[in-house]
């Protein structure tokens, strides 16, 4: 009986640590002549990830920001995209916020200048990528 209510209370445990994992955000750019996208991955917890690829992106360098900064982020984006996911209008060279809460993804994408990204979403972007602009990547192992 006491292993059964053990097991229990680690299955409940790592149900909620796998579904806090499933939040999160990326942000980045790409396109123009190779075409690859740089692409940075932000976990709730404040780790942030660095890629870069054609198509699948392979993270290679991790950095830290504060966990408030990244839940912040997470809700922000979270709230833009689900309202905003019908706005895609990539151009030669793009930019994207999207949020993926387990398999669900939520993306916004633009640089067509004929159909700029509205100015709050340009300026989450834009503060998002000041943020982690500042950070300390150092490769992954």
């Amino acid at each position: 009986m006491k292993y059964t209510s053990v097991l229990v209370v680690l299955a409940l445990l790592l149900s909620i640590v796998s579904r806090a994992q499933d939040k999160f955000i990326t942000v980045g750019s790409g396109g123009g002549f190779a075409g690859t996208a740089t692409v940075y991955k932000i976990t709730s917890k404040g780790k942030v990830f660095k890629g870069k690829g054609l198509g699948e992106i392979i993270y290679s360098e991790s950095a830290k920001i504060k966990r408030a900064k990244a839940k912040k982020y997470i809700r922000e984006v979270s709230k833009q995209t689900k309202s905003n996911s019908q706005f895609n209008h990539p151009g030669n060279l793009y930019y994207f916020i999207k949020y993926v809460e387990g398999v669900s993804e939520y993306i916004i994408t633009w640089g067509d200048a004929q159909h700029p990204a509205p100015d709050y979403i340009q300026k989450l972007y834009q503060e998002i990528n000041t943020s982690i602009g500042s950070a300390r990547f150092k490769p992954i192992p």
